[in-house]
């Protein structure tokens, strides 16, 4: 079971392990939102899911030019960021995001969601990343009901 709720880290370690937790507890397909401003530790979040599913961390960056990368662990991980789109129903078919989220045992991971407006399935979660200065990070983890946006 994944865990929800909101938690305080004091580092990007600290942020890098609590995901990792999360991570080694996925068993099937599961989508994480990642919120938060530039910096706040997306991607390190990102980076803590992969480890938790056994793939190396080091090999996990943020997908800002290429929008989608891919990784093969214990699940395949869909890492995406969305910074760069406007949001349209077509970039959103044209990255084949509905696919990804409707693959058996896959992780997809989605920094930006905001960026678009889809309705997720029932294994999603927003992970919203606050930054509270220095090291300092608040992260709320609540499950989505099924069609939320």
């Amino acid at each position: 079971m994944i865990i929800t709720g909101e938690f305080r880290t004091l580092s990007a370690e600290e942020t890098f392990e609590l995901a990792t937790q999360i991570g080694e507890s996925i068993n099937g397909t599961t989508v994480f939102l990642l919120t938060g401003d530039l910096g706040s530790g997306k991607t390190v979040f990102a980076k803590g899911l992969a480890a938790g599913i056994g793939i190396d961390p080091d090999e996990v960056t943020s997908p800002t030019y290429t929008l989608v990368n891919q990784h093969e662990g214990r699940l395949r991980l869909y890492h995406l960021d969305l910074y760069r789109l406007a949001g349209s129903r077509e970039e959103m078919r044209e990255l084949g995001i509905e696919e990804m989220c409707a693959e058996d045992h896959s992780l997809v991971v989605i920094e930006w969601p905001q960026r678009i407006d889809y309705p997720w399935h029932a294994e999603t979660y927003h992970v919203k990343i606050v930054d509270e200065g220095g090291e300092l990070r608040r992260l709320t983890i609540v499950k989505l009901k099924e069609g939320d946006a």
